[in-house]
Parts: structure tokens; sequence; C-alpha cells
């Protein structure tokens, strides 16, 4: 099996990149295209191919060639549906064809499963988030905006490191029309209120990722293994960048944005204006001369993102008291 470069976590090897686009996984890669409820994502000489925020097939390659193919069962134990035989290992291209006629069915069970269970619902909206920002066509036209290289990256697995904690629910670059540049944006999703200000809240993940962005060695590989894919989605024709140039290059000297994005906040809730907006730690984040924090806020609706919809703390604090916090007896 080829090498990958071992500073780059999350990547897939030449010979697993041509079976995607002309060999033994072609089917796959197919009906990913094809289907925007689908979303491949690259792991080391993996993929995993989610579906609401849940991973409907994983396919991993093997020392002599062929692949491993994955459907976890967990999300088939509440409802006990028949699901169709699959090859374990993947061949040729008619094991892919099974794995493609059998999605449907899939996802139909998956449906079931998040029916019952609400805590994936974070999940999905990553999920949402890529498929508003990689294929959008009003994105093309304006020629700037953010594309998402990856979700949920674990820092501590990742780099076989256990002094590292941070994670990234999504690993996201922004296009910087003017400059033809890309700058690195760490994104973290709280889905409720009730997310906000539990162990892995806030004021916990921003602790996280200040001490992450300041190991420069481990920041840099983050940066290599973001370049990596989204050249490689881009390869693939998973992401919509019109940008002539093969390679992207993240500019490792300009700062990162660190994004919060807040999903179905309620406003009568004090937590967020109370509990984390008024943290004296959060002013310290927002201070950083490492990265640049922002909270999104979306236009009008939806989750397409844009500079002019990232606020930094003062601005987000502002808004808030201006149009959400004014009243919270609900009249």
């Amino acid at each position: 099996m080829e090498k990958i470069v071992p500073d780059i976590t999350r990547s897939l090897s030449d010979g697993f990149m041509n079976d995607l686009k002309k060999s033994v996984l072609y089917p796959l890669l197919e009906r990913v295209q094809q289907d925007h409820t689908l979303m491949l994502a690259i792991r080391k000489n993996c993929i995993n191919i989610y579906y609401r925020g849940g991973n409907i097939l994983r396919v991993k390659a093997k020392s002599d060639g062929s692949y491993s193919a994955f459907f976890d069962e967990k999300y088939n134990q509440s409802i006990n549906s028949p699901i169709p035989q699959l090859p374990n290992i993947i061949r040729n291209q008619k094991d892919s064809e099974k794995w493609v006629g059998a999605l449907q069915n899939l996802k139909l069970i998956m449906d079931s499963y998040f029916s019952t269970v609400k805590s994936e619902l974070e999940r999905e909206f990553q999920q949402l988030i890529a498929r508003e920002n990689n294929f959008s066509s009003k994105k093309r036209k304006s020629g700037y905006g953010y594309y998402i290289a990856d979700i949920e990256f674990n820092t501590g697995i990742e780099f076989e490191d256990k002094t590292l904690s941070a994670r990234f629910d999504i690993l996201a670059v922004q296009r910087l029309v003017k400059q033809r540049k890309f700058r690195p944006a760490l994104i973290e999703m709280k889905y409720g209120d009730d997310s906000l200000n539990n162990d892995s809240g806030i004021i916990k993940h921003l602790e996280d990722l200040d001490k992450f962005i300041k190991n420069e060695k481990k920041y840099n590989a983050l940066l290599e293994t973001m370049e990596s894919q989204f050249c490689q989605l881009k390869e693939l024709g998973l992401m919509e960048e019109d940008s002539d140039r093969a390679d992207i290059k993240i500019t490792k000297d300009e700062k990162p944005e660190v994004i919060c994005i807040l999903a179905n906040h309620n406003p009568r809730s004090p937590i967020l204006r109370d509990q984390i907006l008024k943290n004296q730690e959060i002013d310290r984040f927002a201070n950083s001369l490492n990265y640049d924090l922002k909270f999104f806020v979306s236009s009008f609706a939806g989750f397409s993102l844009h500079p002019s919809c990232m606020f930094s703390l003062n601005e987000f604090k502002e808004l808030g008291s201006k149009f959400f916090w004014r009243s919270t007896t609900g009249k």
C-alpha cells in the first residue's frame, strides 16, 4: 500500500484517488457526486461517507489493494430492519455497485435511528454547512467565501498526542479574493443552549484551541492536512471552487479565524448572554494575537458563510442586546 505524507494525518494515496476517480471505487464517488445528502470525508487512506451527520459507509484501504467496507449496525439496533447482504471487502466495481444499491435502504435505517436519538443533531447541521458552502453557485459567481475541508477533527487522536485535547467540529478555508489567498478557519458548532456551558462547552473549546494553535509544529501539520483535503476534494469533484490552481496553499502567516456557530439559540435563555458572553475568559480569547475570534450570524436564514456575517465578540454582544435580549419575558 502506498504511503502518504507523515505529517498529513488525513489524506488519500495516489492509488486510492485513482480507484475513486476511474476504477474500483468509482460507483461510490459517482453516487456522492449526484446525491448531496451524502458527504465524502477524507481520513487516513480511508473515506467516511456521511448521511445526516452519521457514517453510512466507511471504506478503508487494505495492503493487498482491496478495500474494507463497513456500516455501523448501531443504527439498526432499535428497529432491527433486515440489512442487505453486502461485501465487507471491495475488490471490483461490482462490489462497489452493491453498496450503492443498498444506500437507500441504509438511509431508511438511519432515518429511524435519528428519529429517536436527538443528540446527533449537531453533526447533522455540520454536514448541512458543508453542503451549503461547498456546492453554491452563488459563491462561484462572487468569487470568495468559505469552503469546508473536514468535520470532526480530534487533535489528540490524529496526532497521537494525549496532551492535545482540541477538537474541531469543522475545518474550513476562506478564500480572500483580492489577495488570491486562502485563510484557515477553525469552527466550533454548538446546537442548542444546553451545549454552550457543559463539560465541552464554548469556554473549554477555546481553551483547548488556544493551546493547540500555540503549538507551531502541530498547527502547521493541521494546515498541511487541510490543504491536502481541500485539493483532493476538489480533484474528486466534491467542491465547487473555481480557482485554476491545481494546488491550494493556505497562507500560514495569515492569522486564522476561530468561528463559533451557535445554532438554535433561544433568546429567552440566559446561558449565552449571562454565562458565556459575560465570562472574563472569553474576553481574553477575543484579544488573542494568534487568531481572530468571530461569531457567525446567518444571512437572514441558512448556513452559507460570508465574511460580512462574521462578528467580533463586541459586535456580537451589541447585536444580541439590540435585537434578541431586549426582553426575556416572552411579551
